[in-house]
């Protein structure tokens, strides 16, 4: 982790004497410590799953607004000591309401904001502001500054320093008042992103008056109703600005995996003869498996002709532009475990037909564990040639998936996700109207 070298402790101030005050720190610093000249980041950070395990005594405080594994850990224990659902996200409101008719009104001390995750800290931010809205409703609004210094790993190296801003109080504060502080404290010669880090069904309202004036936006499509998700991003992409969405990001190593397989030019006919592809999800959010399917219909150019819900599965109908028709399945796998992201996929099947003879057709097997990719092998694939992957799972915080947009990002939405998009969203529409 690269250390950091505060330059001050947390300072409240009220709202209108920021600007000025951070002005004249910088002014007042030597030529050692001037800010850096790389990006701003807005993080709407509730944590409410963290500020009420803290208020029932769960964990121990501070508040970070940190997704740690011990948060992680209750948090799908009490799932299942509730019985909900085991798709249940850990950022449901069913998981809330369990915690608010227990929780107490005790003070709790609340550093979100003061201090951020070390795969970012590299990335030298200019300027870091934190929305962190309290579960308490009677929470007057408070702003808090304090800079900082990363340390370089050579004494060489000029340490490249940045300010954190804090904005606490009650969700309605922070709506009349949160998007004014913003914009006096805007840097209009430097990049700024805003990253929702909550579930898109989270305060909409306050979603729609901080996307008025962003331009760059950091979502995750796991966290929300589907429809909701999906308008997000219709809206952002239909006013020409740009979005990075951690559900397509975790979908990264699927698309290599497909990639990968099809990379031997003795496969690549294969390709013009699928026929049949199947995509299993844990639980029933089938934004990601949209997503994947998308990408796949894309790059292969098929057509959708139709899509409908049925019991416990999502049939899609393709076709090739010589007619031939594909049928995608969307099934909803239920487990033994609860998942962190709802609806992720665990498992693609892939079947191409050249032949009647089932000995000259290929039948493609990813899955996310050994367990998968037996289950998909099931009814007569293996008559079939057969190639098979484990796709690795590597688990990746919120945090360190952020870092990795803000460092290779051009400021643009990649046009492979912007597609899939498009195609997701007339999937959805088809479905549900």
């Amino acid at each position: 982790m690269k250390p950091q070298l505060t330059l001050q402790t947390p300072l409240e101030l009220p709202p209108e004497e920021i600007s000025n005050y951070l002005k004249q720190l910088w002014i007042s610093e030597n030529e050692y410590t001037s800010g850096a000249n790389t990006f701003s980041l807005i993080v709407w950070q509730p944590a409410w799953l963290e500020q009420l395990l803290v208020r029932n005594k769960l964990i121990n405080g501070p508040i970070t607004g940190n997704l740690s594994q011990e948060i992680i850990g209750i948090a799908k224990k009490l799932i299942l000591e509730n019985k909900l659902p085991l798709s249940t996200s850990l950022n449901s409101q069913e998981l809330i309401k369990v915690l608010h008719k227990t929780a107490s009104d005790d003070k709790v001390e609340d550093l979100r904001g003061q201090f951020f995750e070390s795969s970012i800290s590299t990335l030298n931010p200019r300027r870091l502001i934190t929305l962190a809205p309290t579960y308490d409703k009677r929470t007057k609004l408070q702003t808090f500054v304090s800079a900082y210094c990363p340390l370089g790993d050579s004494s060489i190296n000029q340490p490249i320093c940045g300010d954190l801003i804090v904005i606490r109080g009650d969700a309605e504060s922070i709506s009349s008042k949160g998007s004014d502080i913003i914009e006096n404290l805007s840097m209009d010669d430097l990049p700024t992103w805003l990253w929702w880090n909550s579930s898109l069904d989270d305060s909409p309202s306050i979603f729609d008056k901080f996307s008025k004036n962003a331009r760059r936006f950091i979502i995750d499509t796991a966290n929300g109703q589907e429809k909701r998700c999906l308008d997000v991003l219709m809206k952002i992409l239909n006013s020409k600005k740009t979005v990075n969405d951690l559900n397509w990001v975790r979908l990264k190593s699927w698309r290599e995996s497909v990639a990968m397989i099809f990379d031997p030019p003795s496969r690549r006919e294969i390709l013009n003869h699928i026929s049949e592809v199947d995509i299993d999800i844990a639980g029933n959010h089938i934004i990601q498996a949209l997503f994947l399917i998308a990408w796949i219909s894309d790059k292969l150019d098929w057509e959708i002709l139709s899509s409908e819900k049925k019991s416990d599965f999502v049939e899609i109908e393709f076709s090739r532009k010589n007619g031939e028709k594909i049928k995608a399945i969307i099934n909803s796998i239920p487990l033994g475990n609860t998942s962190i992201y709802p609806g992720q996929v665990i498992g693609l099947r892939l079947i191409s037909k050249i032949s009647e003879d089932p000995k000259k057709n290929t039948c493609i097997i990813l899955g996310a564990e050994s367990a998968e990719c037996m289950r998909l092998e099931a009814g007569g694939m293996a008559n079939m040639h057969l190639i098979e992957s484990v796709v690795p799972n590597y688990y990746s915080s919120s945090e360190s998936n952020v870092s990795k947009l803000l460092a290779s990002s051009r400021g643009n939405t990649s046009p492979l996700f912007e597609n899939s998009i498009h195609i997701s969203s007339k999937i959805f529409n088809t479905i549900y109207g």
